[in-house]
């Protein structure tokens, strides 16, 4: 997959994200739950509260606590605060680092869980257990807490592209696992998975092909199967046997070869126990050829 194609794919997901998280932010609920809580929610996070000094460094803290780490169109992931050895780490001083751990796990398990929860069980058309809806939620508690100025009453899709949430799909480091968000449509899984596929063969990943049937080759359906043999028998009675004549003379009686091979397949269709056949098309005609062998000659 090229940079272009990765990108797109990157920015469809982001847009994903926008577009499932406006779905259900702009709730009343939402914004009921979230000042009810954001209280003690600053209360929790006190000791760290030097540090989350921004818009940035809330959004950082909340997805880690949430267990999310955000994949960019580059490769790149969000700094984790909590990393020692990161570029961006906080410098945290001992007193912090020893309760870090504590205050993370607190306030997701004690403070953004429940209130997810308590919002789906009032209709809010958000996952409670999905990572990426606690983090928005987490990240409205934090930027309400530190008196942020929160445009509830504007467009949700505005709201939504100011928070910033996380995909509705999270990709293993690795690209060997996907977790995801209930309600994903079939486009958000194709694309998501079109991801995963790439970030798997930047982690080693082979373009190994499944096996079937006991590791064996698949074999080629039935009714293919028949029509080749049919079409072999009557290629070794006619060796300058060409696609045109079975496509022209398809219809006509057993004299001719096309005649003769809907006349042959229509009755082995029958001893087989299969429906009658369709007429074959020009392109099927020509994989048939190719499978067998056969030269296409003039009536490519």
């Amino acid at each position: 997959m090229g940079n272009d194609q990765a990108g797109s794919r990157y920015q469809r997901e982001e847009e994903h994200a926008r577009k499932t998280a406006a779905s259900w932010i702009g709730h009343p609920e939402v914004r009921s739950a979230v000042e009810a809580v954001a209280p003690a929610a600053g209360e929790v996070v006190s000791l760290l509260q030097r540090h989350l000094v921004d818009q940035i460094n809330i959004m950082r803290f909340c997805w880690r606590v949430c267990g999310i780490g955000a994949r960019y169109t580059d490769g790149t992931e969000e700094p984790n605060p909590f990393d020692p050895d990161g570029a961006e780490s906080w410098p945290l001083t001992d007193e912090e680092w020893t309760a870090a751990g504590y205050i993370a796990a607190f306030f997701h398990q004690r403070i953004v869980v429940p209130v997810a929860t308590d919002l789906a069980e009032k209709g809010v058309d958000i996952d409670p257990g999905w990572a990426g809806d606690q983090a928005v939620i987490a990240v409205l508690l934090l930027l309400t807490s530190a008196e942020y100025d929160i445009p509830w009453d504007g467009n949700a899709r505005e709201l939504a592209n100011q928070i910033q949430p996380p995909g509705v799909s999270a990709i293993s480091r690795d690209g060997r696992e996907i977790s995801a968000r209930d309600g994903r449509t079939e486009e958000m899984v194709r694309n998501v998975d079109a991801i995963r596929k790439l970030i798997r063969s930047e982690n080693g990943g082979r373009d190994l092909r499944a096996p079937y049937a006991g590791n064996a080759t698949r074999t080629t359906a039935r009714p293919t199967r028949i029509r080749r043999e049919v079409i072999a028998e009557i290629y070794a009675d006619h060796p300058d046997l060409t696609v045109a004549q079975l496509v022209s003379g398809y219809d006509s009686s057993e004299r001719r070869v096309g005649g003769r091979l809907r006349i042959t397949l229509t009755r082995r269709f029958k001893e087989a126990g299969l429906d009658a056949p369709e007429k074959p098309s020009q392109s099927t005609l020509y994989a048939d050829f190719a499978a067998l062998n056969i030269p296409t000659g003039s009536g490519r």
